[in-house]
């Protein structure tokens, strides 16, 4: 019985992890895209303003147009503190490797397990690697967010080793984050009761 309330007393814990969504521009896409080749960029992204009071990130959504030869890239999520643009990195680095992506095709990329606090405002950007050659990738643009907010006169660019505000048609980068509060997130020690519950059931 002590082993069946344990098991209770924690999924109730993880259920109260359950991630809500802080910032969303994914309805009304612009049609335009904006590709790493044109700057050359490094990276792409932009500033965003968050909706409600959940801040430690849980997963993150972008997506990507391909507009050369069929192939394949890992994708590089980068949270950053707003600065002039761009300040220190929130967190490290965020991989998704081996991408497929065909000509003339967009996919949205979902970076999980995030579990970075993050402020109201940040920047995020996206880092390409590894990609086949003949690929053209470029990050789509979607207006308005209909979660949160963001200014669409520009987005943020790197060439090089400088970050600079890229002036836009009005839109914003395609892109979605999650997050959920700290005080839902359990210790580690619940899981290990929860473990200890299923034992003794």
């Amino acid at each position: 019985m002590i082993g069946k309330l344990a098991v209770l007393a924690v999924l109730g814990s993880v259920a109260a992890m359950a991630s809500s969504i802080v910032y969303s521009n994914t309805a009304i896409d612009t049609r335009d895209t904006i590709f790493y080749s044109v700057g050359p960029y490094s990276e792409l992204g932009d500033q965003i303003h968050l909706f409600g009071t959940d801040r430690v990130a849980t997963s993150a959504m972008v997506q990507f147009y391909n507009g050369g030869a069929d192939g394949t890239f890992d994708a590089t999520l980068r949270l950053y503190d707003v600065g002039s643009p761009v300040a220190g990195q929130i967190g490290p680095d965020f991989v998704v490797p081996g991408i497929s992506l065909a000509f003339n095709s967009t996919i949205n990329v979902t970076f999980l397990s995030l579990n970075v606090p993050v402020p109201d405002d940040l920047i995020f950007t996206v880092f390409l690697s590894n990609a086949s050659a003949g690929t053209d990738i470029g990050v789509d643009m979607y207006e308005p967010p209909t979660v949160g907010s963001s200014d669409n006169t520009f987005m943020i660019a790197k060439q090089g080793v400088s970050f600079s505000q890229l002036a836009t048609l009005s839109e914003n980068v395609f892109f979605e984050l999650d997050a959920t509060s700290a005080a839902s997130v359990p210790e580690p020690s619940a899981f290990a009761i929860l473990g200890c519950g299923i034992v003794f059931l």
